[in-house]
């Protein structure tokens, strides 16, 4: 029997046995069974429920999430060494641009498993509706769009990890169909994975019904449309499609303030969850964005502790995995998170600490002349860093507080800096982190972006040539001044995420503090380009998305310029020198397997010990 298609078989089944353990957050409560052959499955509904259940399972798997930070965080500017990286090689490499076919980390495997998975539901999602009349039409449409949107997830980060990779959405289910594969023009999948997710979106379902014991978002850990919405968005910032990304931007954008003004505004909201605020730019007419202060009585962090601490699933979330480890082992641990980012309870026993750490750059304390954090009242810094300075010198090493401590408390001293820190860590053998893929900063800094691209102008203050032939503002037709519309949207979203982690000392009046707040005087397209990389660098850090948003912009520019003038060398290794190498070589074990994959002219061949025999 054909080899490749005993893989493929054995994902399908292996969809069905995992459901014998508990995870994929609060709505998974089945009670596993103990053998189901593939001859008397899909016959009811819940058949495909137990299905859709073992893809999520899938996607909180070591390998899955791994691969989510090591693409899409480990080679940026964010990253350095962390405890005994040394140890391991192929993060070791990694960080030194060293990539090589035989790195564990150009495997694929855990990304196609969920998306065969994905493609076998839709495929037999309908036959099960011929035969079960509780699961209607409607409920297929559903089921469809949901696993759509995971299998599509998927294929964006093997895009955005590898460029151009196989590409199929049919169902391998004989020998005849399973066989060599090509790679697809990773441009062509991004534009029907677009095309896919517009086809789908309206099919999904708004919200799932709530859990009125919860005091907490139990609908972001499955998806709804606003999740499609945000991954079309990202899709379309990608693919240049600027207008379609700030369109589908704004439903999210909308759902949220729409959900805020139903269950929170004028409400008082659970203490264990905190309150939420409208954060709103002075000179904007809109209603705002509804989004968790920093601060909450005399400390700061409270964003923090809503979005990553305590049960994750906050407002602001729209699609993130649940871990509930409860100390069990029949339950999926973060140990992705665990090893990488360390924790206090990692079972490898690395001292709390993860593989990787952040950046020297990013360790120092922030200053006024920092090029991360600009200014030292961003709480940011605070909260989402463990910073521990060495008594032998000036240096520092910070590890990421994000998908580790459960909550943080940021006050000012009596002398009003440097600002402390407390941390509190379960002591526990499990690490149970929820991983966000989307959340609504994000979504909003997405839609900055594609504004600063769509924008007419060059400039926010639009200006025009007097007959001097000097340049002066462009006033309309009340003497009032022209602005470009988009780039003062983009601003004002930018100054929003931004503005809600300023601290405002007790030891400083705010308008000392205020002085360090984005001003829009003066900011051309340029400007703003910067400032809005900058802030997604700041507000999402850690989070998987660095190495993509620079990626972004590199294949915007059709140069590596941005890279190789952000990240530095590491430790003596490289940086990428052009375009192809921004990606990751194809693991050589595929390359056996695939007679039709070839590996990338860039990466060359390797030997069995993965030495390339042709140079960088």
């Amino acid at each position: 029997m054909n080899m490749k298609h005993n893989r493929i078989k054995s994902i399908i089944l292996a969809g069905v046995a995992c459901l014998s353990l508990s995870s994929c957050g609060d709505f998974l409560q089945i009670e596993p069974k103990t053998f189901v052959s593939e001859d008397n499955f899909w016959n009811e509904k819940k058949d495909i429920d137990q299905m859709v259940i073992g893809v999520y399972t899938k996607m909180q798997s070591d390998a899955y999430i791994r691969r989510c930070i090591m693409w899409g965080e480990t080679r940026s500017d964010n990253i350095g060494e962390g405890l005994n990286c040394s140890d391991q090689t192929d993060i070791y490499r990694t960080l030194r641009e060293n990539l090589l076919s035989t790195n564990q980390y150009t495997s694929w495997h855990a990304f196609y498993s969920v998306i065969n998975q994905c493609n076998t539901i839709i495929a037999r999602a309908p036959e099960v509706s011929e035969k079960d009349p509780v699961y209607t039409q409607s409920d297929v449409l559903a089921t469809q769009a949901e696993v759509s949107f995971l299998r599509d997830l998927s294929y964006y980060y093997l895009v955005r990890a590898f460029k151009d990779v196989p590409y199929y959405t049919y169902a391998i289910q004989s020998d005849e169909e399973a066989g060599p594969i090509a790679v697809t023009s990773g441009d062509q999948i991004i534009s029907e994975l677009i095309v896919d997710l517009e086809k789908v979106v309206s099919n999904a379902l708004k919200a799932y019904p709530k859990d009125t014991n919860r005091s907490y978002n139990s609908n972001c850990n499955r998806v709804t449309q606003s999740a499609i919405y945000a991954l079309l968005a990202d899709l379309c910032l990608w693919d240049g499609q600027y207008q379609k990304a700030a369109d589908y931007a704004q439903r999210v954008i909308d759902a949220k303030l729409q959900e805020y003004k139903e269950d929170y505004a004028g409400k008082t909201v659970s203490t264990t969850r905190g309150s939420l605020a409208v954060f709103k730019w002075a000179n904007s007419t809109g209603d705002g964005y509804p989004l968790y202060p920093c601060f909450s009585g005399n400390y700061y962090g409270n964003d923090f502790n809503n979005i990553f601490g305590s049960t994750g699933n906050s407002f602001e979330s729209i699609f993130e995995l649940a871990f509930t480890t409860n100390g069990n082992d029949n339950y999926i641990s973060n140990s992705a998170c665990g090893a990488l980012y360390g924790n206090y309870y990692i079972k490898d026993g690395n001292s709390g600490k993860g593989f990787l750490a952040a950046h020297e750059n990013v360790a120092k304390d922030p200053q006024e002349s920092s090029q991360v954090f600009s200014h030292r009242y961003d709480c940011r810094y605070y909260a989402n860093l463990s910073v521990e300075s060495s008594s032998s010198s000036s240096s520092s090493t910070a590890y990421s507080t994000k998908f580790v401590n459960y909550s943080v408390e940021v006050s000012a001293s009596t002398s009003g800096l440097p600002f402390k820190q407390t941390y509190v860590t379960k002591v526990a053998n499990y690490s149970d982190r929820n991983w966000i893929f989307y959340r609504l900063t994000d979504v909003m800094l997405m839609q900055a972006e594609a504004l600063i691209e769509s924008a007419k102008y060059d400039d926010y203050e639009v200006t025009t040539v007097n007959e001097e032939g000097a340049r002066v503002p462009l006033l309309d037709g009340d003497g009032n001044q022209v602005y470009d519309q988009d780039l003062k949207k983009a601003f004002e979203l930018i100054w929003t995420v931004n503005r809600r982690s300023i601290m405002v000392p007790t030891t400083e009046n705010t308008s000392a503090a205020a002085k360090y707040e984005l001003s829009a005087k003066g900011l051309s397209r340029s400007m703003l380009r910067d400032l809005c990389i900058a802030e997604r660098r700041r507000e999402l850090m850690f989070e998987g998305k660095r190495w993509f948003d620079m990626l972004r912009r590199c294949h915007r520019e059709g140069k590596v310029d941005y890279i190789k003038n952000h990240v530095p060398a590491k430790s003596g290794g490289m940086t990428p020198v052009n375009y192809e190498a921004l990606f990751w070589p194809y693991n050589k074990n595929e390359l056996k397997n695939n007679s039709l994959l070839e590996q990338k002219p860039y990466y060359g061949d390797s030997d069995d010990e993965g030495n390339y025999s042709s140079t960088k």
